[in-house]
């Protein structure tokens, strides 16, 4: 089986009420495809997820938020669920964290109301994004272009609506993004090679 992934590491920034379908689908589908996906969150030791109409179950944490660096990831995976993003948005290592992600032009995937935390923390000012109706408000509020499509890229983020019944679409999109913008590293990495030689 193909591994387009191989050797990525992969963070998923969460806190308790993320969307617990939607990332343990994205989750699923990254290690069959030979990511390495790695919880990061605020949580001590376990988040707790959101699912339906109530609490789904606890998942291991692998790294507390304040203890991690954008540096040692690949690309940044943030699922919707904005009782998370309420506790996500207390801590200045939110904004630092998915900062580091979108100036090293790392791939990003912000999943149905991720895109108005990360708008209301400052770090996608001018993007152009997929927003549902809910949230288009705030987005404006912090100068954050609402796009019409789903999924939507701008540069290096890729923000869809949260469509539980196209998940495996969705998560096929993303794999598929991401092996793009690895494909154009790695091209810029030879030109610039060729051009040092």
């Amino acid at each position: 089986m193909q591994k387009p992934l191989a050797g990525l590491n992969v963070a998923i920034l969460i806190a308790n009420g993320f969307h617990e379908i939607e990332m343990t689908s994205f989750q699923r589908a990254l290690l069959e495809a030979g990511a390495s996906p790695k919880i990061i969150s605020v949580e001590s030791s376990l988040a707790h997820g959101w699912q339906g109409k109530g609490w789904g179950h606890y998942h291991p944490v692998d790294k507390h938020l304040s203890d991690a660096l954008a540096a040692d990831y690949d690309v940044l995976l943030v699922p919707s669920g904005y009782r998370g993003h309420e506790k996500l948005k207390q801590t200045a290592h939110t904004r630092r964290f998915i900062g580091g992600f979108m100036m090293a032009f790392k791939p990003v995937l912000a999943m149905g109301d991720a895109v108005k935390m990360m708008a209301e923390i400052g770090v996608i000012k001018g993007m152009m994004v997929a927003a549902s109706e809910d949230v288009r408000p705030a987005l404006a509020e912090n100068a954050v272009i609402v796009s019409e499509n789903s999924p939507t890229i701008h540069n290096n983020l890729m923000s869809m609506l949260s469509e539980p019944e196209n998940m495996q679409e969705s998560v096929a999109s993303f794999i598929t993004f991401v092996e793009n913008m690895r494909a154009e590293a790695s091209k810029a990495e030879d030109d610039d090679a060729q051009q040092a030689a």
